[in-house]
């Protein structure tokens, strides 16, 4: 998601021999499923098969499941010592993964592993089998013959076939009285198994070209979306018109067109009425930072966490599309005389402090606790599709760890403040 617009500050650090005084520079930006999978449990110390505990076997031995299912291994029937240990080897001599020590009664009991790549993967306990025991070709004649090795066949998953549902479709208002548009919404939902994940929808009017829809929450990335569209209706003429929804879903699997119910019925105003109009043009996304102003440090041989003054800081949306957005920071190490790693320096957005100036839902904080800045943007303030519509302040908090170790001087540190469009 790229940012609009660009704002750039400079904040000073100024140190005097034994005090520090930190500032940050802030740079202010101005923004532009799938089935769950399964887990498959071998018993450790098991006959394969069923039966007695305490044996020197795999329970099963050999079996199939599907990429990005789990694998567990539990040794809670067997109060004996065994492990789990690739054949495959990334070097001569180290295997590819391998369980610790497993014993039931012991933190170790169980030991799990996701596996994502289709393929055939075998394995031992290296405390009662040899490597060889379980080379892919002699696999399955030792499984027969008792041996603590074991077989796991990954299928690749099933393609996704089946095409998305549309659903719950509705438009209004419903008869139109003289409107221009109406708000079309529906929900896809994919079906099948695998589950897919919804790409796109799309509406049509009496047959029309299909016209592209939004997500209600701002992304298409799940199993079931809600959509939505502003439908221009002021062309059309008088009478009922034929309004239709489908979805598409990544696997390119294009669902069957939905109507609505009774159609749309496109009606002149009430007799006697007059119209008001009036047009709404679409705005800015925005975001105002100001310094980060930390107070001087008096340097005492000991580690010193300050906080920086309080300073409000504001978002708006006026773009007027529902799209949602979020609000990022990262930041440099502070420099001067010497260095303060961007580790110690720490931010925070209690929820409290994100306040309504007018608008509608307030965004979320997605940092409640001080959590420290680096040079990967950290998503500070969230609005989901359909909130954030409007102004809003909030106060971020930031903290400092200065170090007993550090240099008298002045420090900067160059804080990026994004506001990207899209939750």
């Amino acid at each position: 998601m790229g940012t609009l617009g660009s704002v750039q500050r400079l904040l000073k650090v100024m140190v005097p021999l034994v005090a520090l005084a930190l500032v940050a520079t802030v740079i202010a930006n101005g923004g532009g499923n799938s089935a769950s999978a399964a887990t498959t449990t071998v018993t450790v110390g098991q006959t394969n098969g069923g039966g007695a505990t305490g044996v020197n076997q795999f329970n099963a031995a050999a079996v199939t499941i599907t990429a990005g299912d789990t694998m567990q291994w539990n040794s809670a029937l067997d109060n004996r010592s065994h492990d789990v240990t690739a054949y495959a080897e990334t070097a001569p001599g180290t295997p590819d993964w391998q369980s610790p020590t497993l014993r039931s009664g012991t933190a170790n009991s169980t030991f799990s592993r996701v596996f994502s790549t289709a393929g055939t993967y075998t394995y031992y306990c290296s405390l009662h089998a040899n490597r060889d025991d379980a080379a892919p070709g002699v696999i399955d004649a030792n499984i027969a013959s008792g041996q603590m090795v074991g077989k796991i066949t990954v299928n690749a998953p099933a393609p996704d076939t089946t095409a998305p549902v549309a659903g719950a479709v509705a438009a209004s208002p419903n008869p139109t009285d003289g409107a221009s548009s109406v708000a079309l919404t529906a929900t896809i939902t994919d079906t099948g198994t695998p589950l897919g994940t919804i790409a796109s929808a799309q509406y049509r009017v009496d047959g029309g070209s299909p016209v592209a829809m939004s997500a209600v929450d701002g992304t298409f990335n799940g199993s079931t979306e809600n959509v939505s569209a502003n439908v221009p209706v002021g062309a059309l003429s008088l009478g009922n018109h034929v309004i239709e929804v489908r979805g598409t879903d990544l696997a390119g699997n294009v669902g069957a067109f939905v109507a609505l119910a009774g159609g749309l019925d496109v009606t002149a105003p009430p007799a006697g009425a007059v119209q008001a109009t009036i047009d709404v043009q679409g705005g800015a996304l925005t975001n105002t930072a100001e310094n980060i102003a930390f107070p001087a440090v008096a340097l005492s041989g000991a580690d010193q966490t300050v906080l920086a003054a309080a300073a409000g800081w504001q978002a708006k949306d006026a773009r007027g599309t529902g799209d949602g957005w979020n609000v990022t920071i990262a930041s440099t190490n502070f420099t001067g005389a010497g260095t303060i790693p961007v580790a110690n320096f720490k931010c925070k957005q209690d929820q409290a402090d994100v306040v309504t100036v007018s608008g509608n839902t307030a965004p979320n904080s997605m940092v409640t606790s001080f959590q420290s800045l680096s040079g990967t943007p950290l998503k500070l303030l969230q609005a989901t599709g359909g909130a954030g519509m409007g102004t809003y302040d909030y106060t971020p908090d930031f903290q400092l760890t200065v170090p007993a170790s550090t240099a008298a001087g002045s420090y900067t540190a160059n804080v990026t403040v994004s506001i990207n469009s899209g939750p």
